[in-house]
């Protein structure tokens, strides 16, 4: 079992531990908020209005996420009024040298998955699993404020899940076969975005710049390789529930990840 030094609030937290924390930390909250911002915008294609109420919930789950990491980063001296100014008034295109968002949460990338209330089930419940597997990792991470946080968060996510189920489920009890057929076909394009939520491999010419420092830091608990596995298993579960099947020649996309490698958002 790994070992590594852990820090509460308060501590005093070393100068490059402190830049990666950071790092990793403004990547989430700002990406959280984005991601509200887009589901948010897919209540156009809610095909009932149960579906639109719960699909509100989720939004206010995302924008709380963000809003639990954002408390913690103001404690470490970011300021996250302008992280939220520049998300809020650029919300289709914020500039990266002042947030921190995955690449598949900005519209342009975002606008390209959605077609339809089907494609909106089948995000929750293709690519949240992969949310679910990330973030619990941060349960167990060394900046213990943090860890305590994603707690809540990981739960919440797990609930989002539940949500892509049960919207699948809905949709092929109204749609019947044919809708079925057409959710399957579907499937890899949320699938390449789920397996490329880790980053870059550990090892190899592909591998993350940052990973090896984030990890001897305690502040990733995980390898990519690990945490996919643990997406691959929950996601077949969960399409066995809805009556799917898992793809197997899916390839991950790594451009709908990348974030927080491009941009230094860091406190002053």
């Amino acid at each position: 079992m790994r070992t590594f030094k852990t820090y509460d609030k308060g501590d005093v937290l070393p100068d490059d531990y402190r830049k990666a924390l950071v790092n990793l930390m403004c990547f989430q909250a700002d990406s959280e908020y984005a991601g509200g911002q887009r589901v948010a915008e897919n209540h156009r294609y809610a095909t009932r209005p149960e579906e639109a109420y719960r699909l509100s919930k989720k939004v206010f789950e995302e924008m709380g996420h963000a809003f639990y990491v954002w408390n913690l980063l103001q404690e470490l001296g970011v300021d996250v009024d302008a992280r939220l100014y520049e998300l809020s008034h650029n919300p289709e295109n914020p500039d990266p040298k002042k947030v921190n968002v995955i690449n598949g949460f900005r519209k342009e990338n975002w606008s390209k998955f959605f077609e339809c209330w089907e494609d909106v089930a089948l995000f929750s419940t293709v690519v949240t699993p992969a949310a679910v597997a990330f973030l619990g990792q941060y349960r167990e991470c060394s900046y213990l404020p943090w860890a305590r946080v994603n707690v809540r968060i990981h739960k919440e996510e797990y609930g989002h899940l539940a949500f892509g189920v049960w919207a699948s489920k809905r949709c092929i009890e109204f749609g019947g076969e044919k809708t079925r057929e057409f959710m399957q076909q579907r499937i890899p394009k949320f699938m390449q975005m789920g397996l490329g939520f880790y980053g870059r491999p550990s090892d190899g010419d592909k591998k993350s710049e940052m990973f090896d420092i984030y990890y001897e830091y305690g502040i990733k608990v995980k390898k990519p390789e690990e945490l996919q596995a643990e997406y691959l298993e929950l996601l077949d579960s969960r399409l066995k529930e809805v009556g799917l099947i898992m793809p197997t020649d899916v390839e991950a996309d790594y451009d709908m990840r990348m974030g927080y490698e491009a941009a230094h958002p860091l406190a002053a």
